[in-house]
């Protein structure tokens, strides 16, 4: 077949774009595989091939580290090119028969976003996972700095842009790992409710994904972003009932995002399905939503009867109840509202009482065009007063005190609120938490909030578009993001000190991994700052030593062995910044411009100078041979130390981070984010652990 012109060539040669020149020169053609010619005749062809086999390696790369490869996504579409129109998506397709010549496989489902196990007496516990597609195609642009022209990109692994991101629906699926079964949730496969299964997938395929699971009983609960055409943030509810394979409906209701699901124990035997929703502004949410806890009230057979919490049709019940009014306490006059809840678990405290551990992250509206509001909260740990006897009711609602803020450890008041507290567990008499710091998403965009003359002073930078850059202050904007950059921090309390932790006393708080100092520039100059705990970290640096472990993301503790997932955030931009061709890019679906300043581009942006400065920081920690792509994977040991079981995604270097981790027939599944999706490679995997390979 021949190699079909770039959508670029087709609008250069129709006169209706220009790409970035405004000269009169020669009208240039842009062939699929990125040669430049002046004829579109002159474009090389491709002559028919053996189709692409879409199936896993024959032998697939070996395992590293105490693992058993367990699964990877399905093939869900075939790609050509990152600006071609004949790309398909189909999770329905047999493409393993029907994959056309010249194209390659496509894995869209890049994270395990919302995890759940469900029982099934006829199929053993299965794995219900809720999807987003292709999240790290965005993140380059979004977390770190890199030109919007360099948003279209494609090598032997990847193949992004803008339009294929947001255009590519989420995927639910339903996971057997027994069995190797792997189905996709759609209409036919469905015994009933599949009509209003897909008529309410339909506003779900534009926005990301399905971000929490939950199961009570035979019902499954997944909640997906939504954005109503008024801007509004709602997580929408879908509800289905495994056991029967059926979708019951769904429900939207106001919320920026939850995280989990979660049953808990209450105190006289009986459980309660609950979750947390908060304010978030991440998936392009307003921030303004409430951050609460809810309590499912429906039952089986109705799922949505009753309930507090109204839907955005008000003629219909959700089910859910608010049980919590001192999270957002909108009813107190001096109140304060808390940012969204990253994770929560149930403990036992150390006076018997069952509680609950909350890490909650800065509400969004903390600082508004350089003036602080106090009715905001900085992110921090909390720690719930006793469980009530039958659960929280609203008699009976969530309290609880503060443990441990961001501002008792960062010194840097302008930037530390946009780091957020990440993935938290309970071992052998300890909390464990850790930070979750996004990118130029945090602390870099914040500080551009909280001062921003100072941010533009600092950096060269307009503080309400990134890309107005003063070319004169390039150095001082390279420095100002590299200070303002922070990895992961881990910090643990024994469960004996937490009341004492609460009432001030940071010094029995133990960092284990972290800073100890950070440059903090208060208008007069960046000074190495000591922490504000006063420590040196016992075991080492934040992110354990590589700057680009910058989520503590998920934790698991099971046998007494502690395990702490990261996600890397430079694992992509070795092929990134060094292989991908993006010498074109695409904003909308069919308009595509050239982009001769691809290569000085790469070269040369915000992206790069943190790859070299974490290339140089890991070098100087004796980690070089670890600045490879691939996400880290480590147990914490009793005394605090973390003993890393795999630095290279466990063998795969599209791995770049560990996203969830489930329990299935008393084993560990620990499910991955990948940069890759194109190539047998790509897609989301799960790594089962294996004691009797651990030595």
């Amino acid at each position: 077949m021949n190699t079909k012109l770039s959508l670029v060539a087709i609008l250069l040669a129709g006169a209706m774009v220009t790409g970035c020149s405004d000269d009169d020169s020669e009208t240039i053609y842009v062939c699929e595989n990125g040669s430049e010619v002046s004829s579109p005749n002159e474009c090389p062809v491709t002559e028919p091939s053996d189709p692409t086999d879409p199936t896993d390696p024959a032998d697939p790369p070996a395992v590293d580290g105490p693992f058993v490869h367990a699964g990877r996504t399905i093939v869900d579409g075939a790609f050509y090119s990152a600006t071609s129109p004949t790309n398909e998506y189909d999770p329905l397709r047999d493409w393993e028969n029907t994959m056309p010549a010249g194209y390659k496989e496509m894995r869209n489902a890049s994270y395990p976003w919302g995890t759940t196990v469900y029982d099934s007496a006829e199929n053993g516990e299965e794995l219900w996972m809720g999807t987003i597609s292709n999240g790290w195609c965005v993140w380059p642009y979004q977390n770190i700095g890199m030109p919007i022209e360099l948003t279209t990109f494609e090598s032997e692994t990847t193949g992004c842009s803008v339009p294929g991101t947001t255009g590519t629906p989420s995927q639910i699926f339903i996971y057997n790992f027994r069995t190797g079964e792997k189905e996709v949730i759609h209409e036919s496969m469905l015994t009933s409710g599949g009509p209003q299964f897909t008529e309410a997938f339909k506003p779900i395929n534009n926005t990301y994904g399905f971000r929490a699971a939950g199961t009570v009983g035979d019902l499954v609960f997944v909640a997906g972003h939504w954005k109503t055409t008024s801007d509004q943030g709602r997580l929408r509810l879908f509800v289905f009932n495994a056991k029967e394979r059926s979708f019951i409906g769904y429900r939207d209701i106001v919320g920026d995002t939850t995280r989990r699901f979660r049953t808990l124990e209450h105190p006289d035997g009986t459980t309660g399905f609950y979750t947390l929703v908060g304010a978030e502004t991440g998936m392009t949410q307003a921030g303004d939503g409430p951050t609460q806890l809810l309590r499912w009230v429906g039952t089986q057979d109705d799922p949505f009867a009753g309930g507090n919490i109204k839907g955005t049709d008000p003629l219909t019940t959700t089910g859910w109840n608010k049980v919590s009014t001192q999270l957002d306490n909108e009813e107190t006059a001096d109140g304060v509202q808390y940012g969204m809840i990253g994770d929560w678990r149930q403990f036992t405290h150390s006076d018997g009482t069952e509680r609950l551990i909350m890490s909650a992250s800065a509400h969004p509206f903390v600082y508004k065009e350089g003036v602080r509001n106090d009715k905001y909260k900085e992110s921090v740990i909390l720690i719930s007063d006793p469980i009530p006897t039958a659960g929280y009711t609203l008699e009976n609602q969530l309290t609880f005190r503060e443990v441990f803020g961001m501002d008792q450890y960062d010194p840097d008041t302008k930037g530390r609120w946009g780091a957020k507290w990440g993935t938290s567990a309970i071992n052998d008499g300890y909390m464990y938490f850790g930070t979750y710091h996004q990118g130029t998403d945090a602390a870099y965009k914040h500080f551009a909030k909280a001062d921003p003359e100072l941010f533009t002073e600092l950096t060269g930078l307009d503080p309400h578009d990134y890309s107005v850059i003063d070319a004169n202050k390039e150095i001082n904007h390279k420095e100002f993001m590299i200070n303002e950059w922070r990895a992961t921090s881990i910090f643990r309390i024994d469960l004996n000190n937490i009341d004492a932790v609460s009432d001030g006393d940071t010094s029995k708080v133990e960092l284990l991994y972290g800073y100890e100092t950070m440059q903090v520039n208060d208008g007069n100059g960046w000074k190495a700052t000591p922490n504000l705990l006063g420590k040196k970290p016992t075991y080492g640096e934040a992110g354990m030593g590589n700057p680009g472990n910058v989520y503590s993301w998920t934790s698991i503790a099971k046998d007494g062995k502690l395990f702490w997932g990261f996600f890397d955030a430079f694992s992509g931009l070795h092929d990134l910044l060094f292989n991908a061709y993006a010498g074109e890019y695409m904003l909308f679906d069919g308009i595509v411009f050239q982009n001769r300043e691809w290569k000085n581009q790469m070269a040369n942006n915000p992206a790069m100078w943190m790859y070299d400065y974490t290339k140089n920081e890991m070098e100087a920690n004796g980690l070089a041979d670890e600045f490879i792509p691939g996400g880290d994977l480590a147990i914490i040991e009793a005394d605090g130390k973390a003993r890393k079981l795999t630095t290279n995604g466990f063998g795969n270097q599209c791995s770049n981070g560990v996203r969830n981790v489930v329990d299935i027939d008393d084993k560990l599944y620990f499910g991955t984010s990948t940069w890759c999706n194109v190539g047998p490679t790509s897609g989301l995997e799960f790594y089962q652990y294996e004691p009797s390979l651990d030595k």
